[in-house]
Parts: structure tokens; C-alpha cells; sequence
């Protein structure tokens, strides 16, 4: 195993958010499936002619979980990775690493592996709760992995960029604050741009323009919304995305790698 890969999982596994945070976390998606319940039904006695069928609650506690679970792990995501070389350099331990028989590879490889884990611990730890779903019905398995590959996809891009930031700055306070802030442009900006290239053609009926959605593809939501869709509606947008977000996250960590080999040769 990577030395500094298991040097981090046992740090922040012996933390004390290494239980708290996953008891939040679940505790918040239990509160979403039981609320995404409690207003499907309230809904359907308001309109008594209405009669609601299991496969419609399976659907809204999917789509329900799926977007908050995205969110709140898309919070979390700068925090592990934000500051995981920036506190080397606080503490003064990253010479010692870069001089160390650790190459500039294994030293990212294990930063980055060590973040996502625990992205993975938190996401694999709400399958019982995603898959609910099947005991309502309206919901193929097949939606359930392309949302849980998508979100992963998604995760370690973030990782990544929020290696680079903290790789380039001193301060774990400056790496965070940037990562969030590429985050908001990602998640944010890209929906202001796509609606302002929507309004700005013709009111025709029918799908967005394939102009306003590549507006979208470096948006998380965007990718991870193609879980909701049939397979033929995914072509091209969704794999353009994908390849919008792999092409991200390369460049991400080429130039962490760089950095870190920068400050290796001034160390």
C-alpha cells in the first residue's frame, strides 16, 4: 500500500468526524426520503380525485435523494481535498516529504485517494437508503448506477481541483475558499449562462437548443441528471460532458503534479 495512503485513512479514520459525519449524513437523507413521503402523500389526499400509485413515490424519493446527496457531499468534497497539502505546509512536513524515497506521484496519488475514500465511505453508505426506491417501484436499477458513477465522476474531479488549489496556495483558508468559489462558478454560473443563451433563442417548442447545453456540461447537477432521462435522450450531450469533466479533472492534477515537483526542486 502507499505509505502516505495509509498514513491518511488511519488520520481520518480515528478522527472524531470520521463517525460523526457519516451519522449526519444518513441521519439528513432518512429525513429527506421521509419528507419526499409525507408530501407525495399529503399531495395526492389534497386532490382526492387523484390516486397515487407506488411507482410515483419510488420516482420522488430517488430524484429526492439523488440531489441532496449530490449536495451535500459537493460541500464536503473542498474540505477533505482543499487542504490536504496546504496542511503540510502550515506544519512544515512537506519538505520532509519531498525529500523523502516518496515521489511527487505517490505523495498526490495518496492526497487524492485518501479524500475520495472518504466521499466513497459516505456515498456507498446510502445505498440502503437510495434503493428504498425499489420497494415502490418506478425505478431500474440501471438509473441507480449511472446516478452513483456519475456522482463519483463528479467527486473526484472536485478532488482533484481542490488538490490543485491546495498545491498552489500556502493556506488552507485561501485553497478552500477557492475551491468553493470554482465549485459556485461551476454548479451556478453555468445555469446563469445556459438561461441566458436559452432566452436568447427563438421561443421554438420542444428540448433546449444543444447550444444553451453546452453551457451545462461542467455542471454537476447536468451530469447526474441524466440518470432521470431514457438511455437514447443521452446522446451527445452526456458524454460530452463526461469528457468535459475527465479533460477537467486531468488538468487538475497535471498541474498539482507540477507544483508539487516545484517546490520539491526549491526544498
Amino acid at each position: 500500500m502507499n505509505p502516505m495512503l495509509g498514513k491518511e485513512f488511519r488520520q481520518r479514520m480515528r478522527e472524531k468526524r470520521g463517525w460523526i459525519l457519516p451519522s449526519l449524513y444518513l441521519l439528513a437523507l432518512s429525513g429527506v426520503v421521509t419528507a419526499a413521503y409525507y408530501f407525495t402523500a399529503a399531495t395526492a389526499q389534497r386532490y382526492e380525485w387523484r390516486e397515487i400509485q407506488g411507482s410515483q413515490i419510488g420516482q420522488v424519493i430517488f430524484v429526492a435523494t439523488t440531489y441532496v446527496q449530490l449536495t451535500l457531499l459537493l460541500l464536503l468534497a473542498p474540505v477533505f481535498s482543499a487542504g490536504a497539502i496546504t496542511i503540510e505546509k502550515e506544519q512544515r512536513t512537506l519538505p520532509g516529504l519531498l525529500t523523502s524515497l516518496l515521489t511527487t506521484w505517490q505523495i498526490w496519488w495518496g492526497k487524492f485517494v485518501s479524500s475520495l475514500l472518504f466521499l466513497i465511505l459516505l456515498l456507498v453508505s446510502s445505498l440502503p437508503i437510495l434503493s428504498m426506491s425499489f420497494a415502490f417501484g418506478g425505478i431500474a436499477p440501471r438509473q441507480i448506477f449511472v446516478a452513483l458513477g456519475a456522482s463519483l465522476l463528479v467527486f473526484a474531479v472536485i478532488c482533484a481541483i481542490g488538490l490543485y488549489c491546495s498545491s498552489f496556495f500556502r493556506r488552507s483558508i485561501h485553497s478552500t475558499a477557492v475551491t468553493y468559489a470554482i465549485l459556485v462558478a461551476l454548479t451556478v454560473i453555468t445555469v446563469v449562462g445556459f438561461a441566458i443563451v436559452q432566452s436568447q433563442m427563438d421561443n421554438r417548442p420542444g428540448p433546449p437548443s444543444h447550444s444553451a447545453m453546452r453551457c451545462l456540461y461542467l455542471n454537476p447537477y447536468f451530469l447526474v441528471s441524466m440518470a432521470f432521462v431514457r438511455p437514447q435522450e443521452w446522446y451527445p450531450d452526456w458524454y460530452l460532458s463526461i469528457a468535459a469533466f475527465v479533460v477537467m479533472g486531468f488538468l487538475a492534477s497535471f498541474f498539482a503534479l507540477r507544483n508539487l515537483s516545484r517546490t520539491g526542486e526549491q526544498a
